[in-house]
């Protein structure tokens, strides 16, 4: 997949991680991609313009708008509600994870992860049609 014309926007509060997270999308061809510390910022600049990005990767806990509030808040608006959203997190619990599918999440990667791990999912995500998701969790890398 030619990944150059997809827009992405990367919600994550540490630094390193977003850092990290730009970089791989890089390396795997994308050329659009748009970093920001936390969920309120990332409203922000999908309100500003509901049509600028094609997929969200957003890390679930962040200060300000945690990526469940940010989830909730563009699942319930109708121009971004069709948004491809991936929450990342290190976290493993089931109810997090029942938390994330009832809120319309597309699909869930847990971290630590590979660059391999991370194109997969975002392939599977860009790939699908209008079906159900049928979501499933990457287990961490050992």
């Amino acid at each position: 997949m030619d990944f150059a014309s997809i827009r992405v926007l990367v919600a994550e509060d540490m630094e390193e991680m977003r850092s990290i997270l730009v970089r791989l999308l890089q390396a795997l061809g994308f050329k659009q991609v748009r970093a920001v510390r936390n969920g309120e910022e990332a409203w922000l600049l999908l309100q500003q313009v509901p049509d600028a990005f094609d997929l969200v990767l957003c890390d679930w806990n962040m200060p300000r708008m945690t990526g469940r509030e940010l989830l909730e808040r563009v699942r319930s608006d109708a121009q971004l509600a069709p948004l491809p959203f991936v929450m990342i997190t290190g976290e493993n619990s089931t109810k997090q994870v029942h938390s994330a599918i009832s809120g319309g999440v597309t699909d869930f990667i847990l971290k630590p992860f590979s660059a391999a791990q991370l194109e997969a999912r975002i392939t599977r995500v860009l790939n699908q049609s209008d079906a159900p998701p049928g979501l499933q969790v990457l287990p961490p890398e050992s």
